[in-house]
């Protein structure tokens, strides 16, 4: 019984989606418009590369930050802070997890 429970267990972690809600601030050298949408679509190729994929970015609203990001991913939170990607546009990133049903 214990090894059902663990397989179903395990199975259930892998067939689990999750989705990070990343705020952060822009860096100063950073123009919003076509300067930020040219690094964000760099961030979504890499994003990609180790298997998450951007959902949307914007500016959101009622929080001191002035970016989010969303990402959707199998992929837990481990890999998610080994893939983070140092060329992010923005500092002082803060991530929300959510499990997607």
């Amino acid at each position: 019984m214990g090894s059902y429970a663990s397989t179903k267990n395990e199975e259930s972690e892998r067939l689990m989606k999750y989705g990070f809600v990343v705020y952060g601030n822009l860096k100063p050298e950073i123009r919003p418009g076509e300067d930020l949408k040219k690094k964000m679509e760099q961030v979504k190729a890499d994003a990609e590369k180790n298997g998450f994929t951007m959902k949307y970015w914007g500016h959101p609203y009622g929080v001191s930050e002035d970016i989010v990001v969303v990402y959707k991913s199998e992929k837990g939170l481990a890999e998610y802070f080994s893939w983070t990607p140092k060329n992010y546009p923005f500092t002082g990133s803060r991530t929300n997890l959510v499990i997607i049903p």
